[in-house]
């Protein structure tokens, strides 16, 4: 009995050197799998918000439709009014645009326009580029993309993360916008880590 209880108090617990080698092989694989994570982190932020922004345009033609009426998204850095300049990134409203004669995007109180969407900021190491000059889209009753004088309001809007967890070719989407205000997501190669506009 006394060789028998003696065995088993030599195999109830670790020895020192098993527990090093254990935190040593778990610091080994964190550190492997540290990038990997950022990667992840990196391109979940950029699907999130290519969707988010894909997700107001859908719902701005969907309202245009329904109203009867133009409803527009636009560049906005504080959540009230719209801007032309800067970027996407500083945010974006939509609001039902009733009075649009004027050469840009406005809220006009006085129309009765109303915001019914606001995206704050983006903060994750995010750009919104795009291709030329498109501080706005804005959906027509009959649901087509269309500039404030009545043109074609088609055009390119790029997400990118400057992140270095991401690769080149996985570092961007295009949000590509027809003259029908049909969206369509593209994925760009070659994309540099500095974000610049479609072309």
């Amino acid at each position: 009995m006394t060789a028998h209880s003696n065995v088993m108090n030599r195999s109830a617990g670790f020895s020192l050197i098993e527990l090093m080698v254990v935190i040593s092989i778990a610091a080994i694989l964190a550190t492997l799998a540290v990038p990997s994570f950022q990667g992840m982190i990196a391109s979940s932020n950029l699907t999130s918000t290519t969707n988010d922004l894909v997700a107001t345009f859908a719902r701005a033609r969907s309202d245009a439709i329904r109203r009867g009426k133009r409803v527009t998204v636009c560049m906005s850095a504080d959540g009230v009014q719209c801007t032309t300049s800067g970027a996407w990134s500083q945010g974006w409203i939509m609001f039902n645009d009733n009075d649009h004669s004027d050469a840009n995007a406005d809220v006009d109180a006085d129309a009765d326009e109303t915001i019914s969407a606001v995206a704050a900021a983006l903060s994750n190491q995010l750009v919104i580029a795009t291709k030329g000059s498109m501080p706005y889209v804005s959906y027509s009753a009959d649901g087509q993309a269309k500039l404030m004088n009545g043109g074609s309001g088609a055009g390119t809007i790029r997400i990118c993360s400057t992140s270095s967890a991401l690769s080149n070719d996985t570092r961007a989407r295009d949000i590509v916008i027809n003259f029908l205000g049909r969206v369509n997501i593209v994925k760009p190669t070659g994309v540099a880590a500095n974000c610049p506009a479609p072309t």
